[in-house]
C-alpha cells in the first residue's frame, strides 16, 4: 500500500520545486480547530491539536488543521492569521446542522462538532474504508489533483505552516507566547471529478511547512479520499 508517497521533479517557480504526494490506500480523520490569538480558551486546544505533530498516523491516520477566526479581533488583539472566509466557513457548518454554535475553541472531526476536548477526551481518529487513489502534485504556481473515482465531490486543500510563536501584546492573552502548529495560511475548495486545479498564493505571514488536500461529498461530511505531507523544500 502506498500512502504519501513523496516524489520530488525539476524545479517551479512558486515554492522553487516539483512535488507530488500520492495515497492509494484509505483516507485519515480531518481534524479542523476554530481558535483565535484573541481568546483566553483557545491556548489548551491549541496546545492539544499541537500534540498531533508527534503522532505516528500524523498525515496517514490523522490530518489535522487550525483555522483563525477574526470574529475576536475586535477585543484587543488582531491575529495575523485570522481570515473572515475561516469565520464564515464555520458558520456554514452551524447551517449545515454540523455543529451546535460558532464558537472557539471549536472542534471538528470530519465536519462534525466534536466537544469530546472539553470532557478531556483525545482527540479520536482513524482510517476510513480503502478509496480509489488521490494524487496531488504542486508545480509552478498551481495545485492539481487528480483522483481516480469518478463521483462528483468537493475537493478541498490548505497549506499549513509550523512552529510559528507570537507575543501576544494586548486582549485577553496579553504578556503570553502562544505556539501555533498546522495552522491554514492558503485555503480553497471546489466542485468537480476526476481532477481540480488551484492557485497558489504566496503567504508572507507564514511560509508553508505542509499541504493537505481531502475530498468530501458535496456538503461535506467523511472525507472520501485525502493526501497530505510535508512540504520538501
Amino acid at each position: 500500500m502506498k500512502n504519501a508517497l513523496l516524489v520530488l521533479v525539476g524545479l517551479a517557480p512558486f515554492f522553487s520545486f516539483a512535488q507530488t504526494l500520492q495515497n492509494d490506500g484509505s483516507p485519515a480523520t480531518i481534524v479542523e480547530l476554530y481558535t483565535s490569538e484573541g481568546c483566553s480558551s483557545c491556548p489548551p486546544a491549541e496546545h492539544a491539536l499541537n500534540q498531533l505533530k508527534h503522532s505516528a498516523g500524523l498525515w496517514k491516520d490523522v490530518i489535522p488543521m487550525a483555522f483563525h477566526v477574526d470574529y475576536w479581533n475586535y477585543i484587543g488583539w488582531k491575529d495575523r492569521f485570522a481570515t473572515s472566509e475561516f469565520s464564515q466557513r464555520q458558520r456554514e457548518k452551524v447551517s449545515l446542522g454540523q455543529a451546535s454554535g460558532v464558537y472557539t475553541p471549536g472542534w471538528f472531526i470530519n465536519d462534525q462538532e466534536w466537544r469530546g476536548f472539553f470532557a478531556r477526551q483525545s482527540v479520536p481518529y482513524a482510517q476510513g474504508p480503502r478509496a480509489p487513489a488521490l494524487k496531488a502534485e504542486i508545480k509552478q504556481d498551481a495545485l492539481k489533483i487528480d483522483y481516480d473515482g469518478n463521483r462528483l465531490l468537493r475537493a478541498n486543500f490548505a497549506l499549513l505552516a509550523m512552529d510559528i510563536e507570537t507575543s501576544v501584546k494586548r486582549g485577553e492573552n496579553r504578556g503570553r507566547v502562544l505556539e501555533h502548529d498546522f495552522v491554514v495560511v492558503d485555503f480553497a475548495s471546489q466542485l468537480g471529478r476526476n481532477s481540480w486545479t488551484f492557485p497558489l498564493k504566496d503567504k508572507t505571514e507564514a511560509p508553508a511547512s505542509a499541504v493537505a488536500v481531502w475530498l468530501t461529498p458535496i456538503d461535506g461530511g467523511d472525507p472520501i479520499q485525502t493526501v497530505a505531507g510535508w512540504i520538501e523544500k
